[in-house]
This record gives structure tokens, C-alpha cells and sequence, in this order.
């Protein structure tokens, strides 16, 4: 499927959540090696070298008002050549205006050097996850929303809290995308469901232990136990990283196996 400058919007939104700052051109190479584009937008424009794709991006620039603008969870600067797209940071009047410092720039992109998402098949999307799987992870998006809804939070929801999996899939480490409510900081969110209590055991693929290890002060569980998908009722307990460490035992339970070459 071609990409549109709409449905572009959440893959910027985590690519520079996690690298803190991005120029356009550096954004537009990320895009590229997480999604997988189509024949369209690798169309070469008439009289230009750069094709669709690289288009689409640069109209995300292009939409923006002139100066320094907050739009769909994240600042774009175009005072700056090229455009510079920021993670935000929270002051004490608004969680939307004040861009993240150097410091904490320099570490999400020392975080991200240590863990690449891997590529978007659209093509495979959708067999990805079960039934319940997803049906946990709407339950566990709308129950983060509320969560934030009472706690009456100064920034965007709607904004602020992506159901990543749905257009990511496994590829990204984590299901939902948030924010704590007291210091604005990320929450990284994989869901875990099952219809039965809490002490059900629950399955992590290599990328989403490689992910919460790499991203521990802000990766969380939420284990939803008890759920039932046709009523939609459930129960949610967070577990942090060192929860998971002190409290939950690892088994290998699946091997990827290979036929040799030689």
C-alpha cells in the first residue's frame, strides 16, 4: 500500500520520540528502512532526482506554519535548513511548546543505536497478532487513555498515546505509545493478554526483551488477566523492568531452525 502524508504522522511521531531530534533528511532515510514502500512511492518525480516518498515527507514540512510549530506530538523547527523535527519537553505552563534538552536528546539516541525496529510488512501485518492479542491491546489503549483522562493531564491524548502495534506490528518493541502524568516522560507500553488469572505464564519474542532491556526506565508491561473478549472486562497490573527481573523467570521455549548452506 502507498504511503500517505496522513498516515505518516505516528512513524514520525516514534522516530523522533526516540532519537530526540531529526533533521528531514535524516528522518526520511529512517523512514525508509522501517517501512516498506510500493512501486508508487518509489516513482521518480518529472524533472527532479528524489521520488514520491521523499515528496510526501517534505510536505509534512511544507503543511507546517513558518517558525517553531507543535504538530501531532512532536516540533517541527523551520527556521532551521533543513527543517529539524524535536521530541517535546514538558514546563511548568504547557506540555506542548518547549523543545527536549541537548542532554536528554544525546541519550535517547545513544538508546536507539542499541535497538533498531525492524522493517513494516504490510503484507503481514494483520496475521501477526490473535484475536485476544489484539482484543488486549484496544482494552489496554483505551484503559491508558482513561488513566490519563482522570488524572485530567494538560497535553493531547490523542496525541500523546498511539497504538503503535496496529501500524507497526512486532517490527517497533512495544504496543503503546504514552506518557507518565506527573513528569511527562515516555511510557513504552507492551500489552500482554490472557483469559486467565494472573499468574499465567506469557511469551515475549526476542525483539520486545531486547527492546524493554535496552529502554527500562520507561518500558512497561501491562498484563491483562481475566479478560474476557466478548464482555470486553479485564484487569490490568503493570509490571516495570525490574518487576520482570526479580519476579518472572525467562525459558527459551522456540528455535528458529535453518537449513545449512554448506
Amino acid at each position: 500500500m502507498s504511503i500517505s502524508e496522513s498516515t505518516l504522522h505516528p512513524y514520525i511521531k516514534g522516530l523522533v520520540e526516540e532519537n530526540g531530534k531529526l533533521t528531514v533528511t535524516q528522518l526520511n532515510k529512517m523512514l525508509r528502512e522501517i517501512l516498506t514502500l510500493d512501486s508508487n512511492d518509489l516513482t521518480l518525480l518529472s524533472g527532479r532526482r528524489d521520488d514520491k516518498f521523499s515528496q510526501i515527507v517534505r510536505n509534512v514540512v511544507a503543511h507546517t506554519p513558518d517558525g517553531i510549530s507543535t504538530r501531532y506530538g512532536y516540533i517541527i523547527d523551520k527556521t532551521k535548513k533543513p527543517a529539524v523535527f524535536y521530541a517535546k519537553e514538558k514546563d511548568a505552563k504547557s506540555a506542548t511548546s518547549d523543545i527536549i534538552s541537548p542532554e536528554k536528546i544525546k541519550e535517547r539516541k545513544e538508546k536507539r543505536k542499541k535497538f533498531t525496529a525492524r522493517k513494516v510488512d504490510f503484507r503481514t501485518l494483520n496475521n501477526e497478532h490473535s484475536a485476544l492479542g489484539d482484543a488486549g491491546e484496544v482494552f489496554a489503549l483505551e484503559w491508558e487513555r482513561n488513566r490519563l483522562r482522570d488524572l485530567s493531564v494538560a497535553f493531547d491524548i490523542s496525541e500523546e498515546v498511539i497504538h503503535f502495534s496496529r501500524i507497526y506490528g512486532d517490527g517497533a518493541g512495544y504496543d503503546i505509545l504514552s506518557r507518565n502524568d506527573d513528569d511527562f516522560a515516555l511510557r513504552y507500553i507492551e500489552v500482554k493478554t490472557t483469559k486467565g488469572d494472573l499468574n499465567t505464564p506469557f511469551y515475549m519474542s526476542e525483539n520486545e526483551c531486547a527492546f524493554i532491556e535496552i529502554y527500562q526506565d520507561n518500558a512497561l508491561i501491562y498484563r491483562v488477566y481475566n479478560y474476557d473478549q466478548d464482555t470486553n472486562i479485564g484487569e490490568i497490573e503493570i509490571i516495570t523492568y525490574d518487576e520482570l527481573v526479580a519476579n518472572y523467570t525467562f525459558n527459551p521455549v522456540t528455535y528458529k531452525v535453518t537449513k545449512k548452506t554448506s
